[in-house]
């Protein structure tokens, strides 16, 4: 069983990127700073069994193809964890809608991040804050605007919407929520389809921020 020296550090912190010499510096570096509670994960295997609730995921996406990060994306959503995602090593060309999309965002580092720089960045993910970049606040901010005027606030939401609402709220995962609500993950899906479209939102996140301030 795992555990924590520090509250402060990661539960456990994997690397996920493809081997390589400068991915095995970078790995001695975190262990070094984390008290060696890191291992290294291959971005080709595409496995969340392994996580557990206070995880931090260090993906590389210099060494992520577009379909292997989008099957990230497609099982981390299904993950009943609680962990948290970070994304380095982003290239330019890499839109911000796709980085909001991952399930549990909570840092962000540039190709030009240096190591001392990112080992900062994960331990301001660790102490329950974000690390954005002020282009990635500003996409947010602009996206998540709960003023916008296509956004409805007054809606007419089922039990079960409300209920499903709620756990989105609470960062379930559509499998997490089927068991909680002893429903199928397919009736989820229809349930959350239905939400966006009364809600006239585009993603959980977008729910999530309408819930909280209109969802009483």
């Amino acid at each position: 069983m795992r555990t924590n020296k520090n509250p402060s550090e990661p539960r456990f912190l994997f690397l996920i990127t493809k081997p390589s010499l400068q991915s095995t510096l970078l790995l001695q570096a975190l262990k070094k700073r984390f008290y060696n509670e890191v291992t290294l994960k291959h971005c080709d295997v595409i496995d969340s069994s392994t996580i557990e609730d206070g995880d931090l995921l260090l993906f590389d996406m210099m060494s992520l193809e577009e379909q292997t990060s989008r099957q990230w994306c497609q099982d981390l959503q299904n993950c009943q964890k609680k962990f948290k995602t970070l994304l380095f090593n982003i290239p330019p060309h890499y839109h911000h809608r796709d980085i909001v999309e991952w399930p549990m965002i909570s840092g962000i580092f540039h190709t030009e991040t240096g190591e001392e720089n990112l080992i900062e960045g994960i331990r301001t993910v660790c102490r329950g804050e974000k690390f954005f970049p002020k282009s990635i606040n500003d996409y947010l901010t602009q996206q998540l605007n709960l003023s916008h005027p296509q956004w409805n606030e007054t809606v007419d939401l089922t039990h079960r919407e409300k209920q499903i609402l709620s756990k989105l709220r609470q960062g379930a995962s559509n499998i997490e929520i089927a068991h909680l609500l002893f429903i199928s993950e397919n009736t989820v899906k229809t349930h959350i389809y239905n939400l966006f479209k009364k809600l006239s939102v585009k993603n959980r996140t977008q729910a999530v921020f309408w819930a909280n301030k209109y969802l009483r």
